[in-house]
């Protein structure tokens, strides 16, 4: 798969996005900005949480540029393959997030400190239901690679649901309708209620979004279809007003406009490092709440006070998250990744066959 590097950068922008969200309001350093600028970080606040947005539009954005060079769908390993790529390292960083959760306990006060999880608590974390199942999150931010799971495995069901029955490609016209149908549902009905927002049908709009924006440029019956949905998606957010959903129709806008650019105009030298810092994406959103436990921690035990020291230990923050997360994909993200871990995924293939294997390597 060729690489963007506009979506290098909007995965890089949204992971700082994220990490500067949650330390606006979770421990001691937000009070104290907020005793000087309670407007400022509310604002703030809301502004960063859009970032999730970013998330949701360029996966939705990938996802469709994956099932464009699939021959045929086999649920079951598609979704054990995308499993074993977010799990590992997600286990290491729930792990990383309770160990200094019971290490730093006598430092940490407020209710936005994670309670030490119970086994089953952790098992429901483990297999990505959490949410649905309303157990208290152990780490701030993971809810969100729950709901991409959900979102992935909707959309592989789909995609298999259409083109196995009738042995047609893919990316057919019946799927991209079904999607293009159930974006409408979520932005006019499901999107309204936040209650909602454990579910996959709750984003779907976002996400389809991005799946039609990359679909656009494939044929002309795409793009009427994109910008059919995008048009629909703008007279929702006039029904009920969200900002969430108008920055998720300019970001597909985007990417249907500037995805492909090939950034001619940049170095070689240049793109390397954006990718790589694009590619820790998740591990710096994956670990940045264990920092905030650090830190706050730090502020509690000095006794830390007033406005110039809880900037200077955000700006502080916000370096060691990104040097941290940088360090972990590339010594410890990067190495699982090449790991084959997943004998079930090795034993599924095995019994597939050859075409199911050679699907497995190509994606």
């Amino acid at each position: 798969m060729s690489r963007f590097w506009i979506i290098d950068v909007l995965k890089l922008l949204g992971a700082q996005c994220i990490l500067l969200h949650h330390v606006s309001i979770y421990g001691p350093i937000a009070q104290e900005i907020g005793i000087d600028y309670p407007i400022f970080l509310d604002e703030f606040s809301d502004l960063t949480r859009l970032a999730v947005q970013i998330f949701l539009v360029t996966s939705g954005y990938l996802v469709a540029k994956s099932i464009s060079t699939m021959r045929e769908v086999h649920f079951g390993v598609l979704l054990l393959k995308r499993f074993s790529r977010l799990a590992p390292f997600y286990f290491l960083s729930l792990c990383m997030c309770v160990i200094a959760g019971v290490l730093l306990h006598e430092y940490l006060w407020g209710s936005w400190v994670p309670e030490v999880p119970t086994w089953g608590g952790f098992i429901a974390h483990a297999l990505f239901l959490q949410g649905l199942l309303g157990v208290p999150s152990i780490s701030s931010g993971v809810w969100y690679v729950a709901i991409d799971f959900q979102l992935f495995a909707l959309t592989i069901f789909m995609a298999y649901f259409f083109s196995s029955r009738e042995k047609i490609r893919v990316d057919n016209a019946k799927l991209k309708l079904s999607l293009a149908l159930l974006a409408l549902l979520s932005l006019w009905v499901f999107n309204r209620f936040e209650s909602l927002d454990n579910w996959a049908i709750y984003f779907m709009g976002s996400y389809v979004l991005g799946m039609l924006a990359n679909w656009a440029h494939e044929a002309v019956i795409n793009k009427k279809l994109f910008f059919l949905v995008w048009i629909l998606g703008w007279l929702s957010v006039f029904y009920e007003p969200r900002i969430r959903i108008v920055f998720a129709l300019c970001l597909s806008m985007g990417l249907f406009l500037w995805a492909q650019d090939r950034g001619e105009f940049l170095s070689q030298r240049f793109k390397s490092v954006l990718s790589m810092l694009g590619d820790s994406a998740y591990a710096v959103f994956l670990n940045h709440f264990v920092l905030i436990l650090v830190w706050s921690s730090v502020w509690d035990y000095f006794e830390m006070e007033g406005l110039k020291s809880a900037i200077a230990m955000v700006l502080f923050y916000w370096v060691t998250c990104v040097a941290w997360g940088l360090f972990l994909h590339l010594k410890i993200e990067s190495y699982i990744s090449t790991l084959q871990w997943t004998p079930l995924v090795n034993l599924f293939l095995r019994l597939r066959s050859q075409n199911a294997t050679e699907l497995y390597k190509a994606i």
